[in-house]
């Protein structure tokens, strides 16, 4: 299947680096200060798009995205769970400080996000659709009400149906109208591609390729295609949203991000800090700032986000943040940002319950696992009653392991976890080799350690020493 890693080169790939092209605007359309606008998906993992290059995934407009703005290879969420990775992004503060570690808890009151700091610089700013942030003290976005209505032909358990783009269409008209003279931001919170999927109607299970994380079973075709299909329907509403804005005089002067909160909810994927769980599609587009068309392999935090629209606003960002601007990168100035990822799990109410920390440089993964005595149990794996996805697949790679040993060991690298992992992602992008033994890391081991318990205490969590065993190693 496609790589989520890609054995990506580690040199420069920014064709932005062109800083005398003709898409550069001039100084004075530089100083006004320009709409942002940031369309978050749920659950969209960066391997499912086309411009990331899976070849059967149908998503036009994102592609066309690509082509007009830059591509970013390598950008991960703070933690691979809905709540905790949101928060993280509108407060620029990693779980430990803002108080969401767990899934839909509360961050620390007296915190300020998004809003705050970007009205302080004369915007307003507005969240549609879907939130998933408390207290709306400190989320206290102005909200549009943008939810499509519910499809009866849809069981969208666990989920609204999705944005509702005509209501956005609505409001760009009115702020155009209304407000000619205020910059905007505006968070389109999708709700797909989170299950429960939509029923496929565009693809033949038989052909999509399947990842080295999936069983391939007809279950698993089937709930596969149905995430596509998801996926395909997110991208025609961004369509949609990309017109509105031309169609109301906002594209040449936005700022436009598309991403998603984390990776998809698949077994090693969402509620693991494994890449799969992490690494998120990130397009952007500014006509005569960024480039078209290019790419970069610039290692971001999805808590750099909002620093670096404080900073592409014409302000500077508070002290005291975990992330920081990309401006530079964004520019095409610099090919590099950060040198080191953090994320984080914690638990969902009582599932999901298998914390882990972990941190990686631009080849190396080091997972600890907090509770690593505690079999791996999601909601994908234990909630009966979905059609065509979740236990109904789970348990078709149960049933498949009784008679074939590549399924059965899968599901025990899945379900059992020892205390610490190494990975080589440039080598294994999904993390199925436990490198943690191998003699000739032991350097790259000791670094990330150091790396992992330094962050931990400056996050204010304690950071016991691991105890080396020969059993840590993953098969």
């Amino acid at each position: 299947m496609i790589g989520i890693g890609r054995r990506l080169s580690l040199g420069l790939t920014l064709a932005f680096l062109l800083v005398s092209g003709s898409w550069r605007t001039s100084s004075a359309e530089i100083e006004r200060p320009p709409h942002l606008v940031l369309y978050l998906a749920d659950d969209h993992g960066q391997e499912f798009v086309g411009c990331y290059g899976n070849k059967v995934i149908q998503t036009p407009h994102l592609d066309a995205l690509a082509k007009s703005g830059t591509r970013y290879t390598r950008v991960f969420a703070a933690s691979p769970t809905c709540s905790p990775s949101r928060a993280s992004i509108y407060t620029s503060l990693y779980p430990a400080h803002n108080g969401t570690m767990g899934n839909h808890t509360d961050s620390k009151p007296g915190l300020k996000s998004l809003p705050a700091f970007l009205r302080k610089l004369g915007y307003r700013v507005v969240l549609a659709n879907k939130a998933d942030v408390r207290p709306p003290s400190v989320f206290d976005f102005e909200a549009l009400p943008a939810t499509l209505p519910r499809n009866p032909e849809r069981k969208r358990r666990y989920r609204a149906e999705g944005l509702d783009t005509k209501a956005v269409d609505a409001f760009l008209a009115r702020h155009a109208r209304e407000h000619p003279d205020q910059p905007l931001c505006l968070v389109l919170g999708d709700n797909g591609p989170h299950v429960v999927w939509e029923t496929n109607h565009t693809y033949d299970p038989a052909q999509l390729p399947l990842s080295p994380i999936l069983v391939d079973t007809p279950k698993t075709r089937t709930a596969l295609a149905n995430y596509y299909q998801d996926i395909t329907s997110v991208d025609q509403r961004v369509g949609e949203v990309l017109d509105s804005l031309k169609t109301h005089g906002y594209e040449d002067n936005t700022l436009f991000v598309y991403t998603s909160d984390h990776g998809t909810e698949w077994p090693h994927c969402k509620w693991t800090v494994y890449d799969t769980g992490l690494l998120v599609p990130f397009l952007v587009r500014w006509p005569g700032r960024v480039a078209p068309g290019a790419v970069t392999d610039a290692m971001v935090s999805l808590i750099d986000v909002v620093p670096t629209f404080i900073e592409v606003a014409g302000g500077k960002p508070a002290d005291g943040l975990d992330g920081r601007s990309f401006k530079s990168v964004l520019l095409g100035q610099s090919p590099t940002f950060r040198d080191w990822i953090f994320a984080t799990h914690t638990g969902d109410g009582t599932f999901n319950m298998f914390p882990q920390r972990g941190v990686r440089n631009a080849r190396y993964k080091y997972i600890l696992n907090l509770e690593p005595e505690v079999t791996w149990r999601t909601h994908f794996t234990t909630v009966p009653g979905i059609p065509d996805s979740h236990k109904e697949v789970w348990d078709s790679w149960v049933a498949k392991a009784q008679s074939d040993s590549q399924t059965a060991s899968l599901i025990k690298t899945i379900e059992h976890h020892p205390a610490e992992e190494l990975y080589d992602t440039l080598n294994d992008p999904y993390e199925l080799t436990n490198r943690i033994n191998d003699p000739a890391l032991k350097p790259e081991l000791n670094r990330l350690r150091q790396e992992l318990k330094t962050w931990r205490a400056e996050q204010g969590e304690q950071a016991p020493e691991v105890r080396e065993t020969s059993s840590q190693t993953k098969k």
